[in-house]
Protein backbone atom coordinates (compact mmCIF):
# COMPACT_ATOMS: atom_id res chain seq x y z
CA UNK A 1 0.00 0.00 0.00
CA UNK A 2 1.10 3.69 -0.87
CA UNK A 3 1.52 5.88 2.59
CA UNK A 4 -0.71 8.39 1.88
CA UNK A 5 -0.60 12.04 2.91
CA UNK A 6 -2.89 14.31 4.36
CA UNK A 7 -4.66 17.01 2.18
CA UNK A 8 -2.64 20.33 2.01
CA UNK A 9 -5.96 22.08 1.38
CA UNK A 10 -9.88 21.31 2.15
CA UNK A 11 -10.78 21.71 -1.37
CA UNK A 12 -8.60 18.74 -2.76
CA UNK A 13 -10.41 16.06 -3.60
CA UNK A 14 -8.23 13.05 -5.57
CA UNK A 15 -10.87 12.47 -8.78
CA UNK A 16 -8.52 9.52 -9.76
CA UNK A 17 -5.30 8.49 -11.08
CA UNK A 18 -3.67 9.42 -13.77
CA UNK A 19 -1.05 6.54 -15.37
CA UNK A 20 -0.09 7.68 -18.24
CA UNK A 21 1.28 4.33 -20.42
CA UNK A 22 2.84 5.76 -23.49
CA UNK A 23 1.78 1.99 -25.45
CA UNK A 24 -1.81 0.86 -25.86
CA UNK A 25 -0.79 -2.72 -26.38
CA UNK A 26 0.72 -3.10 -22.31
CA UNK A 27 -1.23 -0.80 -20.81
CA UNK A 28 -2.81 -1.81 -16.86
CA UNK A 29 -5.76 -0.57 -15.13
CA UNK A 30 -4.67 1.07 -11.80
CA UNK A 31 -6.85 3.34 -9.80
CA UNK A 32 -6.63 4.47 -6.79
CA UNK A 33 -8.46 4.03 -3.70
CA UNK A 34 -10.33 7.01 -1.28
CA UNK A 35 -6.79 7.32 0.24
CA UNK A 36 -4.89 7.63 -2.37
CA UNK A 37 -3.49 4.40 -2.61
CA UNK A 38 -2.90 2.19 -6.11
CA UNK A 39 -4.24 -0.87 -7.01
CA UNK A 40 -3.14 -3.12 -10.22
CA UNK A 41 -5.12 -6.01 -11.60
CA UNK A 42 -1.84 -7.65 -12.33
CA UNK A 43 -1.05 -9.25 -9.46
CA UNK A 44 2.38 -9.64 -10.78
CA UNK A 45 2.86 -5.62 -9.63
CA UNK A 46 4.45 -4.85 -6.38
CA UNK A 47 5.05 -1.42 -4.64
CA UNK A 48 8.15 -0.45 -2.77
CA UNK A 49 8.09 2.85 -0.69
CA UNK A 50 10.72 5.37 -0.74
CA UNK A 51 10.75 9.39 0.03
CA UNK A 52 12.34 10.49 -2.78
CA UNK A 53 12.49 8.76 -6.49
CA UNK A 54 15.46 9.98 -8.51
CA UNK A 55 15.42 9.22 -12.09
CA UNK A 56 18.70 9.20 -14.02
CA UNK A 57 22.68 8.47 -12.60
CA UNK A 58 23.97 11.17 -14.39
CA UNK A 59 25.91 13.90 -12.65
CA UNK A 60 22.86 15.84 -11.44
CA UNK A 61 21.58 12.64 -10.71
CA UNK A 62 24.27 11.56 -9.06
CA UNK A 63 23.99 14.75 -6.86
CA UNK A 64 20.84 14.89 -6.08
CA UNK A 65 20.50 11.37 -4.38
CA UNK A 66 23.24 12.33 -2.39
CA UNK A 67 22.18 15.24 -1.26
CA UNK A 68 18.77 13.59 -0.52
CA UNK A 69 20.30 10.88 1.34
CA UNK A 70 22.20 13.59 3.26
CA UNK A 71 18.81 14.67 4.67
CA UNK A 72 17.88 11.45 6.35
CA UNK A 73 15.39 11.08 3.67
CA UNK A 74 15.49 7.34 2.14
CA UNK A 75 16.05 7.64 -1.31
CA UNK A 76 15.97 5.55 -4.72
CA UNK A 77 18.61 6.27 -7.89
CA UNK A 78 16.89 4.47 -10.51
CA UNK A 79 19.57 4.00 -13.52
CA UNK A 80 19.33 2.28 -17.17
CA UNK A 81 22.65 0.81 -16.31
CA UNK A 82 25.06 0.86 -12.80
CA UNK A 83 27.79 0.74 -15.08
CA UNK A 84 27.10 4.23 -16.57
CA UNK A 85 26.27 5.60 -13.54
CA UNK A 86 29.02 8.92 -12.97
CA UNK A 87 29.80 8.03 -16.88
CA UNK A 88 30.84 11.61 -18.51
CA UNK A 89 29.64 11.96 -21.51
CA UNK A 90 31.46 14.37 -23.76
CA UNK A 91 34.47 16.18 -22.89
CA UNK A 92 36.90 14.94 -19.69
CA UNK A 93 37.02 17.96 -17.76
CA UNK A 94 34.98 19.51 -15.17
CA UNK A 95 35.28 23.77 -14.15
CA UNK A 96 35.84 26.43 -16.74
CA UNK A 97 34.72 30.46 -16.51
CA UNK A 98 31.63 30.33 -14.49
CA UNK A 99 31.53 26.62 -14.08
CA UNK A 100 34.39 26.73 -11.63
CA UNK A 101 32.25 29.01 -9.49
CA UNK A 102 29.81 26.64 -9.85
CA UNK A 103 31.70 23.55 -8.66
CA UNK A 104 33.26 26.06 -5.64
CA UNK A 105 29.34 26.40 -4.51
CA UNK A 106 28.34 22.24 -4.82
CA UNK A 107 31.46 21.85 -3.07
CA UNK A 108 30.08 24.14 -0.27
CA UNK A 109 26.54 22.32 -0.14
CA UNK A 110 28.61 19.22 0.49
CA UNK A 111 28.08 17.95 -2.70
CA UNK A 112 30.34 15.01 -4.31
CA UNK A 113 31.60 15.93 -7.66
CA UNK A 114 34.01 18.51 -6.37
CA UNK A 115 36.06 16.47 -3.77
CA UNK A 116 36.15 13.69 -6.91
CA UNK A 117 37.69 15.88 -9.74
CA UNK A 118 40.07 16.49 -7.01
CA UNK A 119 41.36 13.04 -6.40
CA UNK A 120 40.91 12.01 -10.22
CA UNK A 121 42.10 15.15 -12.15
CA UNK A 122 44.93 14.59 -14.98
CA UNK A 123 45.77 18.35 -15.54
CA UNK A 124 44.64 21.28 -13.43
CA UNK A 125 44.34 25.11 -15.07
CA UNK A 126 42.99 28.16 -13.51
CA UNK A 127 41.53 30.38 -16.77
CA UNK A 128 40.67 34.12 -16.94
CA UNK A 129 43.85 34.56 -14.08
CA UNK A 130 44.57 38.86 -15.78
CA UNK A 131 41.02 39.08 -15.16
CA UNK A 132 40.84 39.68 -11.54
CA UNK A 133 40.41 36.91 -8.54
CA UNK A 134 36.61 37.59 -9.11
CA UNK A 135 36.21 35.81 -12.46
CA UNK A 136 38.79 33.50 -12.21
CA UNK A 137 38.00 29.67 -13.32
CA UNK A 138 39.31 26.42 -12.16
CA UNK A 139 39.50 23.59 -14.89
CA UNK A 140 40.83 20.27 -14.77
CA UNK A 141 41.30 17.42 -17.10
CA UNK A 142 39.69 14.42 -15.27
CA UNK A 143 40.54 10.28 -15.90
CA UNK A 144 36.93 9.36 -17.31
CA UNK A 145 37.68 5.68 -15.76
CA UNK A 146 38.65 6.89 -12.34
CA UNK A 147 36.08 9.09 -11.88
CA UNK A 148 33.24 7.20 -12.83
CA UNK A 149 34.74 4.34 -10.62
CA UNK A 150 35.10 6.63 -7.45
CA UNK A 151 31.44 8.33 -8.28
CA UNK A 152 30.25 4.98 -8.29
CA UNK A 153 31.93 3.43 -5.00
CA UNK A 154 30.65 7.02 -3.44
CA UNK A 155 26.68 6.32 -4.79
CA UNK A 156 26.86 2.58 -3.98
CA UNK A 157 28.70 2.19 -0.97
CA UNK A 158 29.42 5.06 0.91
CA UNK A 159 25.99 6.96 1.26
CA UNK A 160 23.33 5.89 3.67
CA UNK A 161 19.80 5.81 3.04
CA UNK A 162 20.38 5.37 -0.57
CA UNK A 163 19.45 2.29 -2.83
CA UNK A 164 19.83 1.98 -6.53
CA UNK A 165 17.80 -0.02 -8.78
CA UNK A 166 18.68 -1.06 -12.15
CA UNK A 167 15.75 -0.40 -14.71
CA UNK A 168 13.49 1.04 -16.81
CA UNK A 169 10.79 4.26 -15.79
CA UNK A 170 8.42 4.01 -18.19
CA UNK A 171 5.57 6.19 -16.62
CA UNK A 172 5.01 8.78 -13.03
CA UNK A 173 1.87 7.86 -10.57
CA UNK A 174 0.25 11.16 -10.55
CA UNK A 175 -2.94 12.27 -9.25
CA UNK A 176 -5.61 14.60 -10.55
CA UNK A 177 -7.54 16.93 -8.53
CA UNK A 178 -10.47 18.99 -9.56
CA UNK A 179 -9.47 22.12 -7.18
CA UNK A 180 -5.82 23.61 -8.12
CA UNK A 181 -3.53 22.86 -5.35
CA UNK A 182 -1.32 25.41 -3.91
CA UNK A 183 1.91 23.82 -4.67
CA UNK A 184 4.94 25.96 -3.80
CA UNK A 185 6.83 27.49 -1.86
CA UNK A 186 7.70 29.80 0.58
CA UNK A 187 10.50 31.81 -1.44
CA UNK A 188 10.90 35.20 -1.97
CA UNK A 189 9.98 34.26 -5.93
CA UNK A 190 6.21 33.91 -5.86
CA UNK A 191 2.74 32.94 -4.40
CA UNK A 192 1.28 30.12 -6.88
CA UNK A 193 -1.51 31.49 -8.88
CA UNK A 194 -0.44 35.56 -7.81
CA UNK A 195 1.49 35.85 -11.52
CA UNK A 196 -1.06 34.43 -13.60
CA UNK A 197 0.46 30.87 -14.03
CA UNK A 198 -1.77 28.30 -13.51
CA UNK A 199 -1.75 26.18 -9.91
CA UNK A 200 -0.60 22.79 -9.84
CA UNK A 201 -3.59 19.77 -11.02
CA UNK A 202 -1.55 17.36 -10.19
CA UNK A 203 0.61 15.82 -7.35
CA UNK A 204 3.34 12.79 -7.70
CA UNK A 205 3.04 9.34 -6.12
CA UNK A 206 5.63 7.45 -7.60
CA UNK A 207 6.66 6.06 -10.55
CA UNK A 208 5.87 2.95 -12.99
CA UNK A 209 8.57 0.66 -14.47
CA UNK A 210 8.86 -0.82 -17.45
CA UNK A 211 8.53 -4.55 -15.99
CA UNK A 212 5.14 -3.78 -14.13
CA UNK A 213 6.86 -2.79 -10.87
CA UNK A 214 5.23 0.13 -9.23
CA UNK A 215 7.70 2.58 -6.68
CA UNK A 216 5.64 4.81 -3.98
CA UNK A 217 7.44 8.30 -3.24
CA UNK A 218 5.61 11.39 -2.30
CA UNK A 219 8.65 13.63 -4.47
CA UNK A 220 10.67 12.85 -7.57
CA UNK A 221 13.12 14.18 -8.98
CA UNK A 222 14.02 13.98 -13.02
CA UNK A 223 17.25 14.30 -14.45
CA UNK A 224 17.60 12.10 -17.91
CA UNK A 225 19.51 14.26 -19.60
CA UNK A 226 19.71 14.02 -23.21
CA UNK A 227 18.22 11.03 -22.78
CA UNK A 228 14.93 11.98 -22.84
CA UNK A 229 13.08 11.12 -26.57
CA UNK A 230 16.82 11.05 -28.01
CA UNK A 231 18.31 10.29 -31.25
CA UNK A 232 21.65 10.21 -32.25
CA UNK A 233 22.67 11.47 -35.91
CA UNK A 234 25.77 11.19 -38.13
CA UNK A 235 26.25 10.87 -41.25
CA UNK A 236 23.09 10.20 -42.47
CA UNK A 237 22.13 7.49 -39.96
CA UNK A 238 19.21 8.68 -37.36
CA UNK A 239 18.60 6.22 -34.54
CA UNK A 240 17.42 6.44 -31.17
CA UNK A 241 19.69 6.88 -28.19
CA UNK A 242 20.80 9.68 -25.50
CA UNK A 243 24.02 8.26 -25.39
CA UNK A 244 26.75 5.98 -28.06
CA UNK A 245 24.88 2.24 -27.57
CA UNK A 246 22.66 3.30 -24.66
CA UNK A 247 18.59 3.41 -25.21
CA UNK A 248 16.64 6.80 -24.94
CA UNK A 249 13.73 7.30 -22.77
CA UNK A 250 10.60 8.23 -24.69
CA UNK A 251 7.90 6.77 -21.88
CA UNK A 252 8.52 9.96 -19.79
CA UNK A 253 8.52 12.44 -23.13
CA UNK A 254 5.13 11.00 -23.46
CA UNK A 255 4.06 11.27 -19.81
CA UNK A 256 4.98 15.27 -20.03
CA UNK A 257 3.23 16.08 -23.25
CA UNK A 258 -0.27 14.48 -21.82
CA UNK A 259 0.12 16.24 -18.57
CA UNK A 260 0.33 19.41 -20.72
CA UNK A 261 4.15 20.77 -19.79
CA UNK A 262 5.46 22.79 -22.40
CA UNK A 263 8.46 20.93 -24.39
CA UNK A 264 10.78 21.71 -26.88
CA UNK A 265 14.05 20.31 -29.06
CA UNK A 266 17.88 21.02 -28.36
CA UNK A 267 20.79 19.82 -29.69
CA UNK A 268 24.50 18.78 -28.42
CA UNK A 269 27.14 17.52 -30.21
CA UNK A 270 30.82 15.53 -29.51
CA UNK A 271 33.92 15.19 -31.03
CA UNK A 272 35.75 11.87 -32.64
CA UNK A 273 37.56 10.38 -30.17
CA UNK A 274 41.47 9.85 -31.42
CA UNK A 275 43.92 7.24 -31.03
CA UNK A 276 46.83 8.73 -29.30
CA UNK A 277 49.48 6.48 -30.44
CA UNK A 278 48.79 8.02 -34.47
CA UNK A 279 48.84 12.08 -33.40
CA UNK A 280 52.09 13.49 -33.28
CA UNK A 281 52.07 15.20 -30.51
CA UNK A 282 55.34 17.21 -31.78
CA UNK A 283 53.87 19.45 -33.90
CA UNK A 284 51.10 20.67 -30.53
CA UNK A 285 52.01 23.46 -28.57
CA UNK A 286 52.00 21.84 -25.03
CA UNK A 287 50.02 23.05 -22.42
CA UNK A 288 51.09 21.78 -18.99
CA UNK A 289 49.33 22.07 -15.33
CA UNK A 290 49.51 24.89 -12.97
CA UNK A 291 52.83 25.25 -10.66
CA UNK A 292 50.33 24.92 -7.77
CA UNK A 293 46.95 23.81 -8.83
CA UNK A 294 43.75 24.83 -7.19
CA UNK A 295 41.43 22.14 -5.65
CA UNK A 296 37.78 22.70 -6.84
CA UNK A 297 37.15 21.46 -2.93
CA UNK A 298 37.44 23.46 -0.09
CA UNK A 299 38.06 20.17 1.94
CA UNK A 300 41.14 19.59 -0.27
CA UNK A 301 44.52 21.14 0.63
CA UNK A 302 45.85 19.87 -2.81
CA UNK A 303 45.17 17.99 -5.35
CA UNK A 304 44.84 14.00 -5.30
CA UNK A 305 47.39 13.20 -8.19
CA UNK A 306 51.61 13.91 -7.75
CA UNK A 307 52.20 16.94 -9.55
CA UNK A 308 54.82 15.17 -11.49
CA UNK A 309 52.53 12.48 -12.53
CA UNK A 310 50.27 15.26 -14.10
CA UNK A 311 49.37 14.93 -18.11
CA UNK A 312 49.83 17.36 -20.74
CA UNK A 313 47.25 19.15 -23.38
CA UNK A 314 48.33 19.93 -26.41
CA UNK A 315 47.05 23.01 -28.67
CA UNK A 316 46.74 23.33 -32.39
CA UNK A 317 44.86 24.83 -35.23
CA UNK A 318 42.85 24.23 -37.97
CA UNK A 319 43.79 26.04 -41.45
CA UNK A 320 41.99 26.47 -45.24
CA UNK A 321 42.53 22.65 -45.87
CA UNK A 322 39.93 21.64 -43.45
CA UNK A 323 37.81 24.82 -44.19
CA UNK A 324 37.63 23.48 -47.81
CA UNK A 325 36.69 19.27 -46.65
CA UNK A 326 34.06 21.14 -44.55
CA UNK A 327 32.30 22.69 -47.51
CA UNK A 328 32.93 19.92 -50.32
CA UNK A 329 31.30 17.28 -47.85
CA UNK A 330 28.38 20.04 -45.85
CA UNK A 331 25.65 18.32 -47.60
CA UNK A 332 26.80 14.77 -46.10
CA UNK A 333 26.50 16.49 -42.33
CA UNK A 334 22.72 15.44 -41.58
CA UNK A 335 22.99 17.03 -37.94
CA UNK A 336 23.60 20.31 -39.19
CA UNK A 337 21.11 20.25 -41.93
CA UNK A 338 18.19 18.60 -39.97
CA UNK A 339 19.30 20.93 -37.13
CA UNK A 340 18.70 23.82 -39.63
CA UNK A 341 15.45 22.64 -40.93
CA UNK A 342 13.68 21.68 -37.85
CA UNK A 343 14.82 24.74 -36.06
CA UNK A 344 16.77 22.76 -33.56
CA UNK A 345 19.41 24.60 -31.65
CA UNK A 346 22.96 23.56 -29.96
CA UNK A 347 25.18 24.84 -27.73
CA UNK A 348 25.54 28.70 -29.02
CA UNK A 349 29.45 28.62 -26.75
CA UNK A 350 30.13 25.17 -28.47
CA UNK A 351 29.26 24.79 -31.98
CA UNK A 352 30.36 22.26 -34.17
CA UNK A 353 33.07 22.26 -36.52
CA UNK A 354 31.17 22.71 -39.70
CA UNK A 355 29.22 25.10 -37.82
CA UNK A 356 32.33 27.57 -36.98
CA UNK A 357 34.00 26.55 -40.51
CA UNK A 358 30.83 28.00 -42.51
CA UNK A 359 30.19 31.00 -40.55
CA UNK A 360 33.56 31.90 -39.97
CA UNK A 361 35.57 29.71 -42.54
CA UNK A 362 37.97 33.09 -43.00
CA UNK A 363 39.08 32.27 -39.23
CA UNK A 364 41.87 30.13 -38.31
CA UNK A 365 40.52 27.96 -35.04
CA UNK A 366 42.21 26.68 -32.20
CA UNK A 367 41.72 23.30 -31.25
CA UNK A 368 42.79 21.15 -28.00
CA UNK A 369 43.91 18.05 -27.54
CA UNK A 370 42.87 16.17 -24.28
CA UNK A 371 43.43 12.73 -22.88
CA UNK A 372 40.46 11.06 -21.34
CA UNK A 373 43.15 9.54 -18.83
CA UNK A 374 46.21 8.28 -17.06
CA UNK A 375 45.58 4.55 -19.36
CA UNK A 376 44.08 5.58 -22.13
CA UNK A 377 45.02 5.88 -25.33
CA UNK A 378 42.07 7.91 -26.52
CA UNK A 379 42.75 12.19 -27.08
CA UNK A 380 39.39 14.11 -27.04
CA UNK A 381 40.03 16.54 -29.72
CA UNK A 382 38.17 19.98 -27.95
CA UNK A 383 36.60 22.13 -30.50
CA UNK A 384 35.82 19.29 -33.03
CA UNK A 385 32.73 18.29 -33.18
CA UNK A 386 31.73 16.69 -35.68
CA UNK A 387 28.20 14.88 -37.57
CA UNK A 388 29.80 13.76 -40.79
CA UNK A 389 29.91 9.90 -41.90
CA UNK A 390 33.24 8.84 -40.17
CA UNK A 391 35.03 8.36 -43.58
CA UNK A 392 34.66 12.10 -43.50
CA UNK A 393 35.92 12.73 -40.17
CA UNK A 394 38.78 11.12 -40.54
CA UNK A 395 39.86 12.70 -43.43
CA UNK A 396 39.12 16.33 -41.76
CA UNK A 397 40.89 15.20 -38.63
CA UNK A 398 43.80 14.89 -41.28
CA UNK A 399 44.35 18.05 -42.87
CA UNK A 400 45.23 19.66 -39.10
CA UNK A 401 48.98 19.52 -39.07
CA UNK A 402 50.24 16.75 -36.40
CA UNK A 403 46.93 14.58 -37.39
CA UNK A 404 48.07 13.39 -40.50
CA UNK A 405 48.07 9.85 -39.61
CA UNK A 406 45.35 9.66 -37.24
CA UNK A 407 42.94 6.68 -36.57
CA UNK A 408 39.19 7.88 -35.21
CA UNK A 409 38.59 5.16 -33.02
CA UNK A 410 34.88 6.59 -32.76
CA UNK A 411 33.00 8.97 -34.47
CA UNK A 412 31.53 12.28 -33.07
CA UNK A 413 27.93 12.78 -33.32
CA UNK A 414 25.20 15.21 -32.47
CA UNK A 415 22.08 13.76 -29.70
CA UNK A 416 18.55 15.70 -30.04
CA UNK A 417 16.47 15.12 -27.43
CA UNK A 418 13.14 16.59 -25.42
CA UNK A 419 13.55 19.30 -22.89
CA UNK A 420 10.89 21.09 -20.60
CA UNK A 421 10.68 24.55 -20.84
CA UNK A 422 12.13 25.49 -17.74
CA UNK A 423 9.59 28.75 -16.78
CA UNK A 424 6.85 25.87 -15.79
CA UNK A 425 9.18 25.59 -12.38
CA UNK A 426 9.64 26.98 -9.18
CA UNK A 427 12.67 28.43 -7.85
CA UNK A 428 13.00 25.01 -5.76
CA UNK A 429 13.00 23.28 -9.12
CA UNK A 430 9.33 21.95 -8.29
CA UNK A 431 7.32 21.84 -11.20
CA UNK A 432 3.94 24.47 -11.41
CA UNK A 433 2.18 21.40 -12.32
CA UNK A 434 2.56 18.85 -10.39
CA UNK A 435 3.97 18.40 -6.50
CA UNK A 436 5.85 17.20 -5.70
CA UNK A 437 8.12 16.82 -8.88
CA UNK A 438 11.24 17.90 -9.72
CA UNK A 439 13.39 18.75 -12.98
CA UNK A 440 17.25 19.11 -12.53
CA UNK A 441 19.86 19.11 -15.82
CA UNK A 442 19.73 19.27 -19.38
CA UNK A 443 15.68 18.10 -19.42
CA UNK A 444 15.63 22.16 -17.90
CA UNK A 445 17.55 23.26 -21.19
CA UNK A 446 21.11 23.60 -19.91
CA UNK A 447 23.97 22.20 -20.99
CA UNK A 448 27.37 21.10 -18.93
CA UNK A 449 28.35 18.52 -16.08
CA UNK A 450 28.61 21.67 -13.76
CA UNK A 451 25.15 22.83 -14.56
CA UNK A 452 23.98 19.65 -14.48
CA UNK A 453 25.29 19.01 -10.75
CA UNK A 454 24.38 22.19 -9.40
CA UNK A 455 20.64 21.64 -10.35
CA UNK A 456 20.68 18.27 -8.97
CA UNK A 457 21.65 19.10 -5.77
CA UNK A 458 19.33 21.81 -4.98
CA UNK A 459 16.41 19.41 -6.89
CA UNK A 460 17.70 16.68 -4.09
CA UNK A 461 17.59 18.97 -1.33
CA UNK A 462 14.26 20.36 -1.65
CA UNK A 463 12.41 17.67 -2.74
CA UNK A 464 13.28 15.76 0.50
CA UNK A 465 12.14 18.74 1.74
CA UNK A 466 9.09 18.63 0.12
CA UNK A 467 8.57 15.03 0.94
CA UNK A 468 8.33 15.94 4.96
CA UNK A 469 6.33 18.09 4.39
CA UNK A 470 3.96 16.12 2.17
CA UNK A 471 4.58 13.09 4.43
CA UNK A 472 3.06 15.27 7.81
CA UNK A 473 6.43 15.64 8.86
CA UNK A 474 6.61 19.53 8.55
CA UNK A 475 4.20 22.06 8.90
CA UNK A 476 5.58 24.51 6.01
CA UNK A 477 7.08 23.39 3.02
CA UNK A 478 10.30 26.15 3.27
CA UNK A 479 12.98 25.10 0.02
CA UNK A 480 16.48 25.89 -0.18
CA UNK A 481 16.49 28.90 -2.29
CA UNK A 482 19.90 31.03 -3.37
CA UNK A 483 19.21 34.41 -4.39
CA UNK A 484 21.04 35.84 -7.63
CA UNK A 485 22.67 37.93 -5.63
CA UNK A 486 24.59 35.81 -3.44
CA UNK A 487 25.04 32.71 -5.63
CA UNK A 488 26.00 31.35 -9.38
CA UNK A 489 23.83 28.70 -8.39
CA UNK A 490 20.91 31.34 -7.70
CA UNK A 491 21.94 33.11 -11.26
CA UNK A 492 21.46 30.51 -13.65
CA UNK A 493 17.82 29.00 -11.38
CA UNK A 494 16.37 32.74 -11.44
CA UNK A 495 17.58 32.91 -15.24
CA UNK A 496 16.34 29.70 -16.26
CA UNK A 497 12.83 29.95 -14.42
CA UNK A 498 12.64 34.04 -15.63
CA UNK A 499 13.76 33.91 -18.97
CA UNK A 500 13.29 30.38 -20.49
CA UNK A 501 15.96 29.22 -23.04
CA UNK A 502 15.81 28.89 -26.65
CA UNK A 503 19.34 27.28 -26.78
CA UNK A 504 21.48 24.81 -24.35
CA UNK A 505 22.08 27.40 -20.77
CA UNK A 506 25.83 27.59 -20.06
CA UNK A 507 27.12 29.67 -17.14
CA UNK A 508 29.25 32.27 -17.16
CA UNK A 509 30.53 35.28 -14.90
CA UNK A 510 29.23 37.88 -17.23
CA UNK A 511 25.82 36.88 -16.16
CA UNK A 512 25.86 37.60 -12.06
CA UNK A 513 25.51 41.24 -11.76
CA UNK A 514 26.94 41.00 -8.59
CA UNK A 515 29.80 39.11 -9.49
CA UNK A 516 32.92 41.11 -8.31
CA UNK A 517 31.23 40.03 -4.29
CA UNK A 518 30.35 36.52 -5.11
CA UNK A 519 33.63 35.36 -5.56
Amino acid sequence: MFVTRRATTNALRINRCIFLRNSGASRRNYTSNAGGAFSAESSSSSVDEYDVIVIGGGHGGCEAAAAASRTGARTLLITHSKQTVGEMSCNPSFGGIGKGHLMREIDALDGVCPRICDQTGTHFHALNRSHGPAVIGLRALIDRKLYKKAMQAEIFHNTPNLDVLEAAVEDLLLLESTAPIASSSSSASAVPGDDGTEMATHCVKGCALADGRLISAPTVVITTGTFLNAELVWGAQRKPGGRMGEATSSGLAGTFRRVGFRTGRLSTGTPPRLLASTIDFDRFTTQPSDAVPIPFSFLNRSIGIPHEKLLLSYVGYTDERLVKIVCENVDESHSLISALNEGIKGPRYCPSLEAKCLRFGHLKHRIFLEPEGFDSELIYPQGCALGFTIDVQQKIMRSIDGLERVEVVQPGYSVRYDFVHPQQLWPSLETRKVVGLFLAGQINGTTGYEEAAAQGLMAGLNASIRARHRQGKSAEFCPLILERTKAYIGVMIDDLISLGVTEPYRMYTSRAENRLFMR
